[in-house]
């Protein structure tokens, strides 16, 4: 009997999300966005127009670089509003996690690890750039 190799190839499936295991805080799991083109623009879109008005602000004084530590505390923000999709393994205040409750009450050694999880998720590497 002859065994035939099927040359067909099966349909690739692509999560909307990826899971990340904490590395600040053990048993702490999070979901944030894989990003599309269009999720790209939306959000290159708000972050644009959040940093325009605060970015010339670092080099001036007191006053001005307070704002503009405002802005990158917003830009973190907005990370996580946007990005953040689950979190798992960590309550707040008795209750199950959130991105609304991570912002306005979670540990911000997390806070900003999932930052950084999004901002590398939702960025073109280099090489990336180069192909695009």
């Amino acid at each position: 009997m002859m065994k035939l190799i099927s040359l067909l190839h099966r349909a690739q499936d692509s999560p909307s999300v990826v899971w990340h295991s904490s590395q600040a805080m053990q048993g702490v799991r999070f979901a944030i966005r894989r990003v599309s083109l269009q999720q790209r623009i939306e959000l290159n879109h708000k972050l644009r127009e959040l940093t325009l008005d605060y970015e010339f602000l670092k080099t001036g004084d007191t006053t001005s670089q307070l704002e503009a530590a405002l802005s990158d505390l917003l830009v973190a923000k907005l990370y996580i509003e946007w990005g953040l999709v689950a979190i798992e393994g960590l309550s707040i205040d008795g209750k199950k996690a959130t991105a609304a409750s991570i912002i306005a009450h979670g540990p911000e050694v997390l806070t900003n690890e999932i930052v950084e999880k999004i901002q590398a998720e939702s960025t073109l590497t280099e090489d990336e750039r180069k192909n695009s």
